[in-house]
């Protein structure tokens, strides 16, 4: 060998130590055989370090694909979110042979079709929804064999079935070579991964391999990704559950606090107002009492509170016939029932069970929901307060009975024994120098319970005893407490009327029996003078009841017709004056001038008034004369209804 072509052999050889490629070597293989001068032994020695060549360069592709198959391998095992693995086998099996495409399927077994779910590449959108039959296209080759396939002419392959689609979605994106693999994973396909070119390409062995392990790899990590979804949902289903029932336990804690709240007041002996602010704080909304009569009688509202539907049914624009509905069924089955809803708020009746008033029920209003046991508290509260209810009717009707049995030991005794005296003075808080005042009073225009409703009602709000004794009302209590019960009866509602006498203070109960007598014959003479529609003092009738306690009511009204019948003849509007102008006249001793400021006229019209009295009636200088008149005018006064 001569020296130029040792030298030429030297460069080769230190040229493919350093990696060069066969095109960067060419030229000095021309020249080496060039040199060479024989054509046989420059042919031997061209094949002989072409081989050389080659094999670095194999070499180098399998340490290069090994090494990015580790880094892959690494790369998944640390990819739990299944989408984002599926992309990262996608782009790694792409770069491991340097594919122009490459695509990941797996099987929809409700429809028994293959579906991309992620690929890389593409030029065409609609190749990224790629999908086929189990029976077409290389999908049932690869799903049947559980093996790869190679094909450097996918559109022209004849070893499976084509899809008419697939073939041109395979057209549009210019695939011609193809290699698919199963991606298997405890012996079942868990997908398909394939990669592709846009001309004829062979893949080699080394690449083959390398893709093929690269797919057992992701088999692997496609089911660690899916075991670590379902335990990933797994620990958040086990967190919703933790949460809800940490939740249920602080609903049922704050449902049983709630409990415990109710049982406390009721306990307590707490009112039906309580009671209420506590039931519509628990749910910040409103509670309502109805009646018998579906009359609202007492109400609360919780702060912030913002529904309409119980502004309707305070205005009373709920219908009635809903209203009893409902009513009948929260009291057939014991539970709440919905009387009138909207998107925003929902009213609840629920019925009071026991009592004198069976009739009863709450009317409950809410925005938003309440759960069930939210619900079911608030249906316990109202049992609570039934029961409150039957306590504080129990309560009353024993203090009634009290009141009642004081009053009429203080009345009808006589003289009342020290006990009673000290019973009553403490029932009515007073002083052994606060005067006091008895009213006996009667009712027309209902019956006798109404009446006794309404009396007691009344009585019920002030510090006054109160009960029926034979055919009227009596009450007694301090001065102050008498004029405000008189003020409320004096309201006249409708049909209804009220009257009654009122004795004059005094201090002394041991005296009561004896002001209860006057009274009594003072009411019996009334009732033979008119009907009681107001309330007079005792001492304006006391004269009239002793003369006429037995006379016939009949000639009472003759009597008093008789003697104002000169003034009667006169016109309603001046005889109206006449007789209110004699009467006051009489009143004030015959003082002109305090009978004018009396009834707040000029002195002068008062002489003109009792000028013309005198030409009707006669005058009065008579004395018998004029008791008659003085009598008939305080007996016309008296059963006068103003």
């Amino acid at each position: 060998m001569t020296n130029s072509i040792a030298s030429l052999t030297s460069s080769v050889l230190e040229q493919i130590t350093r990696g060069a490629t066969e095109a960067e070597l060419q030229p000095l293989l021309l020249k080496l055989g060039q040199d060479a001068g024989d054509p046989e032994v420059a042919q031997k020695l061209h094949a002989q370090l072409a081989s050389l060549i080659k094999q670095p360069s194999g070499s180098a592709l399998t340490e290069r694909g090994l090494n990015l198959l580790i880094d892959t391998t690494h790369d998944l095992s640390r990819t739990l979110s299944l989408q984002d693995l599926l992309r990262k086998i996608v782009s790694r099996a792409r770069n491991l042979v340097s594919a122009n495409i490459a695509w990941l399927t797996m099987l929809d077994e409700e429809k028994q079709v293959f579906r991309n779910f992620a690929i890389e590449g593409n030029l065409s959108p609609g190749t990224a929804h790629m999908s086929s039959s189990v029976d077409r296209g290389v999908v049932s080759l690869i799903a049947e064999t559980r093996s790869f396939f190679v094909t450097k002419d996918y559109l022209g392959d004849d070893r499976f079935r084509h899809s008419r689609d697939l073939d041109r979605r395979f057209e549009d994106e210019s695939i011609k070579s193809l290699a698919g693999f199963p991606i298997l994973a405890d012996d079942k396909v868990q997908g398909l991964l394939f990669v592709a070119d846009r001309y004829g390409r062979d893949y080699s062995g080394r690449e083959i391999s390398v893709l093929g392990s690269f797919a057992q790899h992701a088999g692997v990590a496609m089911r660690n990704a899916r075991i670590f979804s379902r335990l990933s949902e797994a620990l958040e289903e086990t967190e919703r559950n933790r949460s809800s029932l940490e939740e249920h336990i602080q609903r049922v804690e704050a449902s049983a606090q709630a409990h415990d709240d109710m049982m406390s007041l009721l306990a307590r002996g707490a009112d039906l107002m309580t009671f209420m602010q506590r039931m519509a704080g628990n749910i910040g909304g409103s509670i309502q009492y109805l009646d018998s009569n579906l009359t609202i009688r007492e109400g609360f509202t919780a702060p912030g509170f913002n529904g309409t539907l119980n502004k309707d049914i305070r205005a009373g624009r709920i219908d009635q016939a809903k209203m009893l509905s409902a009513i009948a069924r929260s009291r057939e089955n014991g539970r709440s029932a919905v009387l009138i809803e909207d998107s925003n708020e929902r009213c609840l009746i629920l019925a009071l069970h026991g009592g004198a008033t069976r009739g009863d029920s709450l009317v409950v209003c809410h925005t938003g929901k309440i759960d069930e046991i939210q619900l079911r508290n608030l249906e316990r509260s109202t049992v609570a307060l039934s029961i409150a209810k039957l306590w504080a009717e129990k309560r009353h009707t024993e203090r009634l009975i009290a009141s009642s049995t004081l009053l009429r030991h203080l009345v009808l005794v006589s003289p009342p024994d020290a006990p009673t005296i000290d019973s009553a003075r403490n029932r009515l808080s007073l002083s052994s120098e606060q005067p006091i005042r008895m009213a006996l009073m009667v009712v027309s225009g209902m019956d006798r319970a109404e009446q006794t409703e309404l009396i007691r009602d009344a009585g019920g709000r002030l510090n006054v005893l109160v009960d029926l004794i034979d055919d009227a009302y009596l009450a007694i209590g301090p001065i102050s407490e008498m004029e405000k019960l008189t003020t409320i009866l004096s309201r006249r509602v409708g049909k209804k009327k009220i009257g009654g006498l009122v004795s004059a203070p005094f201090t002394e109960l041991e005296t009561s029996p004896q002001h209860y007598a006057e009274l009594g014959n003072a009411m019996r003479a009334m009732k033979k003078i008119a009907p009681l529609s107001r309330f007079i003092d005792a001492a304006d009738i006391s004269l009239f009841a002793r003369i006429f306690e037995r006379s016939d009511p009949s000639r009472i009204k003759e009597f008093v017709a008789d003697v104002l019948a000169p003034i009667a003849a006169r016109d309603p509007r001046n005889r109206a004056h006449l007789k209110t102008t004699l009467l006051c006249f009489f009143d004030n001793h015959y003082n002109i001038a305090r009978t004018a400021e009396r009834l707040d006229v000029h002195v002068n019209t008062v002489r003109q008034r009792l000028d013309t009295l005198r030409e009707v009636t006669g005058g009065w200088k008579d004395p018998i004369a004029s008791l008659e008149l003085h009598v008939a005018l305080r007996l016309d006064d008296l059963a006068s209804s103003d």
